[in-house]
């Protein structure tokens, strides 16, 4: 249970960063918001390795596994969702992006030797359901069919990263060390990114403000680094995957206090959260 506990502090830190985040896009454009958003996470994370973890394990051959984790996943998969959202919309993208879980769980069978239990999938099915129908707004068919792709492949990336996460941080002392390498990482490739892809768009007078939002949805980032690593250092990826995203659990009433203006109340978004409640009970029934 203590795994699980954990895994749902980083899902309740991970919502509160998109909380801000869906603040910051209000004044600043997403891309430079973002590497606000990485730059301090990654900050945060090494503070907290060099003030709390005693001998960090900076040198072991392991540690290549973040610097791929951090090259990918935000970085790569970043840009196959942007395709995604201007190939197909963004409803569309965000469900199948979403599917993630599902491919963690398969490669973590595959790869990683795992035997999840029927409830485990079943409780994974479940909150993929529920993140589906959160997203789903709709939309009529103006998209070629292997535009799919792009968010599939970004399904894919993101389940691979908990995969490789859970096989380096096992061989590691502390799974914060991982974690600030790979977020650093990131916090690079996304930078090269922007200089590369990037719009250089004068910033607007908003952008301080909308900076401000960004940066604190870092350290929330941070908050769910560390629960999230360090849950996938005690438990099988079958298990933490589908919980770490099942963010939308604590989106809603998160929303409901600092989103007002932004987000309304629907009897689809009550009943996505309740699959998703549901899929969390599947999940931490095997551990009670």
């Amino acid at each position: 249970m203590f795994a699980i506990s954990l895994a749902l502090f980083g899902s309740f830190w991970f919502a509160a960063s998109m909380t801000f985040i869906n603040r910051g896009v209000l004044s600043i454009d997403y891309f430079r918001g973002l590497l606000v958003n990485l730059g301090a996470n990654a900050l945060f994370l090494w503070l907290y390795v060099f003030l709390f973890i005693d001998k960090p394990d900076l040198w072991n051959p392991v540690n290549v596994t973040f610097l791929v984790i951090g090259v990918f996943v935000p970085g790569v998969a970043r840009y196959f969702i942007f395709k995604g959202m201007e190939r197909l919309g963004a409803p569309i993208s965000s469900c199948l992006t979403n599917s993630g879980p599902l491919f963690a769980i398969a490669f973590a069978i595959l790869f990683l030797g795992e035997h999840p239990t029927a409830t485990n999938v079943l409780g994974a099915v479940s909150i993929v359901g529920g993140i589906v129908a959160l997203s789903w707004k709709g939309t009529a068919k103006t998209w070629r069919t292997r535009d799919l792709a792009f968010p599939l492949t970004a399904a894919l990336l993101f389940a691979g990263r908990d995969n490789l996460v859970r096989f380096a941080v096992v061989q590691i002392h502390s799974p914060v060390v991982g974690a600030a390498i790979a977020a650093t990482t990131a916090f690079l490739t996304m930078g090269v990114m922007y200089v590369t892809l990037g719009n250089k768009n004068p910033l607007p007078p908003s952008a301080k403000k909308g900076a401000t939002y960004f940066a604190f949805s870092g350290f929330t980032n941070f908050l769910s680094y560390v629960f999230t690593y360090t849950a996938l250092s005690l438990e099988r990826v079958s298990i933490v995957s589908p919980l770490v995203n099942a963010s939308s659990l604590f989106v809603l009433p998160l929303a409901l206090f600092f989103l007002r203006d932004v987000e309304t109340l629907t009897p689809r978004k009550i009943g996505a959260t309740a699959l998703v409640v549901l899929g969390v009970l599947l999940i931490a029934w095997e551990k009670w």
